[in-house]
């Protein structure tokens, strides 16, 4: 904003603004802070103070104290694009998705032609599990920007979300485009689009991460059982598990892979376009991890020393530690339902650094949540697989431990992350019919209900009453 657009603004909180634009332009955000606050007491009218003081608040983390100045600055300059922007993005931090999704109609309102605030509208959606809402908005992006590979992969997503599986798994593809990757050049030789497998040699190559690559494991049994000779390039630490789970599929990890000729080649998250286009594609049972006899007797050693009571995974995060904790996944704090239900024995399934939470958790609720030191469950997943074989049951959130948990095929509750797509509307996942899906309202209120239900269940399991 120039000197002169400033002046329009009266004299009034003036010389604060100019000093907070002064102190931001060269990196003194306390400074900039102070006048900005300073500018508003003598003029609440300012909208720029509210804009940037917003933009300095949420780069500190204050996501609330931001959503109010963007709010302030929308509703001064209710034609401001950027304001309702930036407000919808603070509302979404704060898991109020609802209102973020207002913010963005406001946006798109005002927007004109540009589709960026639609864009917006149809992420916030989708963490709402509104999913026809949000083809739609990504549709209408796409009729403004056909190329725009962020909507062209949302879209997919929201279709795969609803059962919308052959035009899911098309729309899927857009997915290389958005890495700038042609998978066609990975190896020699073409790639299989959905041909007859019989007598043919094909190279499936592992994408994404472990829990898509768990998943999408599932798909192999048909490409053998359609006569083809598989080989499959997998993650290191799962090339032991495959090669249990598919004795007639060559497993080697990705990177050791030897020369060799292949009628085709495919990423193995290129299966289901052709092997999962209806529900029905999907077997009834997809049971496949098996832990080696070492691990499985060691874990079945130490559980049994805790008694004879259930014992039950618990996996209360879905990303890494540091991460906001309502968009990683829950606050472990809202999981006292669960953890001080009755003769239960907890076992910490968590894969990264949680035990500060445990440890806070453990004191707050007087139980115990089990886990033992040296134990890397991410690093080793034969013992991930072995400690999941001995258990009851888990509840999760999903990252690869559900994926795990689905592939040993024990009772699992899988609480669906936002905008997670791989239940397929469904109530269990068809990948795992063992893993319930437990749907999560947006709203950070709303973990209350989810953790009750799940306590509930499990009481009726264990035990046959209810809570």
């Amino acid at each position: 904003m120039t000197a002169a657009q400033l002046a329009t603004f009266g004299e009034p909180g003036m010389r604060a603004l100019r000093d907070g634009l002064a102190a931001q332009q060269v990196g003194r955000n306390a400074v900039a802070i102070a006048a900005y606050r300073r500018a508003l007491q003598q003029h609440p009218g300012l909208a720029p103070a509210h804009f940037n003081l917003g933009q300095l608040l949420r780069d500190q983390g204050d996501y609330v104290g931001a959503a109010i100045c963007f709010e302030g600055a929308a509703r001064l300059r209710p034609s401001a694009v950027d304001a309702w922007l930036n407000l919808g993005a603070m509302l979404e931090r704060l898991d109020r998705y609802r209102d973020a999704v207002a913010a963005y109609e406001r946006a798109t309102a005002v927007g004109s032609d540009d589709p960026t605030p639609q864009m917006h509208r149809g992420s916030a959606l989708l963490a709402l599990g509104d999913f026809g809402e949000a083809a739609a908005a990504f549709r209408a992006v796409l009729e403004v920007r056909p190329d725009d590979l962020n909507a062209q992969v949302s879209l997919a997503i929201a279709l795969l979300a609803v059962g919308k599986l052959a035009a899911g798994w098309q729309q899927y593809e857009s997915r290389w485009a958005r890495q700038g990757v042609d998978p066609s050049s990975r190896f020699r030789g073409p790639l299989w689009q959905g041909e007859p497998v019989a007598g043919k040699r094909i190279l499936v190559w592992r994408e994404q991460g472990l829990g898509e690559e768990l998943l999408f494991a599932t798909c192999l049994r048909e490409l053998v059982a359609g006569g083809a000779e598989v080989t499959l390039a997998a993650s290191p630490g799962l090339v032991s598990l495959f090669q249990r789970a598919f004795p007639s599929v060559a497993v080697v990890a990705e990177g050791k892979l030897k020369p060799g000729t292949f009628d085709w080649h495919v990423p193995i998250g290129g299966l289901p376009r052709y092997l999962r286009r209806s529900r029905t594609d999907f077997p009834s049972s997809s049971k496949y991890l098996v832990p080696d006899s070492s691990h499985a007797t060691r874990w079945s050693n130490r559980l049994d020393r805790l008694g004879p009571e259930p014992k039950v995974g618990l996996c209360w995060r879905g990303a890494p530690a540091g991460a906001d904790p309502l968009a990683a996944g829950s606050v472990l704090d809202a999981w006292r339902p669960l953890l001080t239900l009755p003769n239960i024995h907890w076992i910490s399934l968590q894969t990264d650094e949680g035990g500060s939470e445990l440890a806070r958790a453990e004191k707050a609720f007087e139980v115990t949540v089990h886990r033992w030191r040296g134990e890397n469950l991410t690093a080793d997943l034969e013992s991930a697989v072995g400690l999941v074989w001995n258990l009851d049951a888990v509840v999760t959130m999903p990252p690869a431990i559900a994926a795990l948990a689905g592939g040993v095929g024990i009772p699992t509750w899988q609480i669906e992350a936002a905008g997670d797509w791989t239940a397929h509307g469904e109530a269990r996942l068809p990948w795992f019919p063992a893993t319930q899906v437990v749907r999560r309202p947006a709203g950070a209120a709303e973990w209350a209900m989810t953790i009750e239900r799940i306590a509930s269940d499990l009481q009726r399991t264990f035990t046959g009453g209810a809570r």
